[in-house]
C-alpha cells in the first residue's frame, strides 16, 4: 500500500512533485481525472498506482485515501477547487499537504478544519511550497528570541508562472489582506499601503505594496507578532494601477463566466515555464523584525520556484510519515517541516540565507 497520494499529479507542479517523490524513494500513488495523462506520467516515474478522482468528488477522494497516510494536493485554484481535498483528508483521517498560496483559502482551512483536524488526529499544512516555506523560514529566523516583535515580509518574485499559478494569482491580487496592527487583525486592501524595503544586493532598496499573501494567515499560527504585514515589490506606478483595478479583479474572481474566459486565455499560454526559464528567474524574500531596541533582518534568495516547491512538498510528506511526528491541526510551513529541516531543504536547493543585525557593541 502506498504511503502518499499525490492529487493533481498531471498539472505542472504535480508532475514535478511526482518526479521528486519517485527520485527520493517515497511509496506513493497518483490521482487525477484524466486516465490517459496519469498513465503516461506513471510510465515515466516507475509505475505508481493510478487512481481516478475529480476535484469535486469528495466521496471518491475519501475512498482513494483509505490506504494512505498523507495526501498532497496540487489541485488549484484552491479558492475554487481546494475544499474537497481538505474535507476528504479529514474524513479519511490522513495528513494533508497542499501547494496553495491564496490567503482566503488558508483562512478557510483554519476556520473550518483546524478543530476537526485535531479531533481526527491529523496535521494540515497548506502552502507548503514556494513562496510560503521561504517566507515562513525568513520570519522564524528573524524573530527568533524576540517578544511580540514587529515583522514585515517583502517579496521580490519572478514575473512568470504556470497556467495554474496565473489563475490562482487572481485570487491573491484581488483579496484584502489580514495584517496585524498592535496585536489585532487589520483589513488592508491590495496596494493600500506602501513602504521602501532594504532589499539585499543585487536588488537594493525597492518599493513594496501591501498584498494578501498566505503568510499573513500562517505566521500567526506559531509566531506572535505585535505588528505584521506582507508586501510585494513593484515597478513605479504599479501601486496606483493595482488600487484602481482591484474592484475589477475581485469581480472577475467571483464570476464563473469571467473566470472561465480567463482560464481559456491562460491555457493558450502553455502549461508552464521551461526548466531553463525556471533556473534563470530568481526570487528574494526579506524579513525585517524589530523588538524594542533589537532588530534583525533575514534574506533568502534563490531560483526555480517550481522545483523548490516539489522538494518542499516531498519533504513535508516524508516528515509526516516519521514515527515521532505529532503536530495536529492546521500548521505553518516551519511547524510542518521543522526549522532545521526547512533550512536544509532550501539550502540543498541553492537558496542562500543571510542575516543582518547590529554588530557587537552597537
Amino acid at each position: 500500500m502506498p504511503d502518499v497520494l499525490l492529487f493533481g499529479a498531471t498539472g505542472y507542479t504535480g508532475r514535478l512533485t511526482a518526479e521528486v517523490l519517485a527520485e527520493l524513494g517515497v511509496d506513493f500513488a497518483i490521482a487525477g481525472r484524466n486516465r490517459t495523462k496519469l498513465d503516461v506520467l506513471a510510465a515515466t516515474i516507475g509505475g505508481p498506482d493510478v487512481r481516478i478522482v475529480s476535484a469535486d468528488d469528495i466521496e471518491a477522494l475519501t475512498q482513494a485515501l483509505t490506504d494512505v497516510k498523507v495526501l498532497i494536493t496540487c489541485v488549484g485554484p484552491f479558492v475554487e477547487l481546494g475544499d474537497a481535498a481538505a474535507e476528504a483528508a479529514v474524513r479519511a483521517r490522513v495528513h494533508y499537504i497542499d501547494s496553495s498560496g491564496e490567503s482566503i483559502f488558508i483562512r478557510r482551512l483554519i476556520d473550518n478544519y483546524d478543530a476537526r483536524a485535531r479531533e481526527a488526529g491529523i496535521a494540515m499544512a497548506p502552502a507548503l511550497g514556494f513562496d510560503e516555506v521561504v517566507a515562513d523560514t525568513a520570519g522564524t529566523l528573524a524573530t527568533d528570541g524576540m517578544e511580540e516583535p514587529d515583522l514585515v515580509l517583502t517579496y521580490a518574485l519572478p514575473r512568470y508562472g504556470s497556467a495554474g499559478t496565473v489563475e490562482s494569482s487572481l485570487a491573491i491580487i484581488a483579496a484584502p489582506a489580514r495584517f496585524i496592527s498592535d496585536g489585532a487583525p487589520r483589513r488592508v486592501e491590495p496596494g493600500e499601503l506602501a513602504r521602501w524595503a532594504p532589499m539585499p544586493a543585487p536588488l537594493g532598496p525597492r518599493m513594496g505594496i501591501s498584498m494578501a499573501l498566505g503568510e499573513t494567515q500562517l505566521a500567526p499560527l506559531h509566531l506572535s507578532p505585535k505588528n505584521f504585514g506582507t508586501y510585494v515589490t513593484v515597478a513605479r506606478g504599479m501601486r496606483t494601477a493595482l488600487r484602481a483595478s482591484a474592484p475589477l479583479l475581485r469581480a472577475v474572481s467571483r464570476n464563473d463566466e469571467l473566470r472561465g474566459a480567463l482560464r481559456s486565455l491562460v491555457d493558450r499560454r502553455g502549461d508552464g515555464p521551461a526548466e531553463s526559464q525556471r533556473e534563470r528567474a530568481r526570487f528574494t524574500i526579506l524579513a525585517e523584525a524589530r523588538s524594542g531596541r533589537w532588530w534583525r533582518n533575514v534574506s533568502l534568495q534563490g531560483a526555480d520556484v517550481y522545483g523548490l516547491t516539489a522538494h518542499t512538498l516531498t519533504a513535508g510528506a516524508k516528515r509526516f510519515l516519521e514515527a515521532g511526528f505529532d503536530e495536529r491541526g492546521v500548521i505553518a510551513p516551519v511547524q510542518a517541516l521543522g526549522s532545521d529541516d526547512a533550512q536544509k531543504v532550501l539550502i540543498d536547493r541553492g537558496v542562500t540565507i543571510k542575516t543582518y543585525g547590529p554588530r557587537e557593541g552597537d
